[in-house]
């Protein structure tokens, strides 16, 4: 459901402390702040000031691993939420844990959740280097399929990842013109070759862990 949303914008701040100071309900208003706001703040105080009412914005802490969503009322009044994992124990109990508690491969999965959303509102390109590190193999091949099937075929937008996922080298899923292998010549440049220059394809997967397309970490 959170594709769906409607995001008005993504912020992004470096310090823990850029939103820290807010937390609950309030009015659109700076002057609900009772002392004097940090530089960091006023980056938050900005991002309500100028909302759209009946919006939400997505603001996000990289280096803490913290999430919060700012959801303006028609009224003039807003509510901030802090995104929070929950679990469930042996007992079926919620149990709670900030987001610097969860595993690497779930916060790089969350990490993705904003690309997605521009990715089905706008016609815009991303980038994502090592797509695979911290993720199962099978959570890329869905990220891709989720891409492919449901955001890119109404807009005009573009995904290029870097991967050394060998299962995500699937002709029923992406095209061989879309695949290119990387290798570096003895000088260090690197050259890039497509599959759809290389037949037979059979066994994509086979073939690169044989070294077949020469992008092959064991020929070094």
């Amino acid at each position: 459901m959170i594709l769906r949303a409607p995001f008005e914008n993504i912020y992004s701040f470096k310090e823990e402390t850029s939103i820290s100071f807010v937390a609950g309900k309030g009015a659109v208003h700076p002057a609900h702040v009772s002392r004097a706001p940090k530089r960091d703040d006023i980056s938050a105080l900005k991002i309500i000031s100028s909302s759209t009412p009946g919006r939400t914005a997505l603001v996000a802490a990289p280096e803490s691993n913290e999430c919060f969503f700012f959801d303006f009322k028609e009224d003039g009044t807003y509510t901030i939420y802090k995104q929070k994992a929950v679990h469930r124990n042996d007992a079926d109990d919620e149990v709670v844990f900030e987001m610097n508690e969860e595993s690497d491969g779930s916060i790089r999965l969350l990490d993705f959740i904003p690309m997605l959303i521009d990715l089905g509102q706008n016609e815009v390109d991303y980038m994502i280097d090592e797509l695979d590190r911290s993720m199962h193999p099978l959570l890329s091949q869905k990220l891709i399929e989720c891409y492919l099937h449901e955001l890119s075929s109404e807009r005009d937008t573009q995904l290029i990842i870097s991967t050394h996922e060998c299962n995500l080298l699937n002709l029923d899923m992406i095209r061989s013109d879309e695949v290119w292998f990387v290798e570096k010549d003895k000088d260090g440049a690197s050259r890039l070759v497509s599959l759809a220059e290389h037949k037979p394809r059979e066994n994509v997967q086979k073939g690169y862990l044989q070294g077949r397309y020469s992008a092959f970490a064991g020929t070094i």
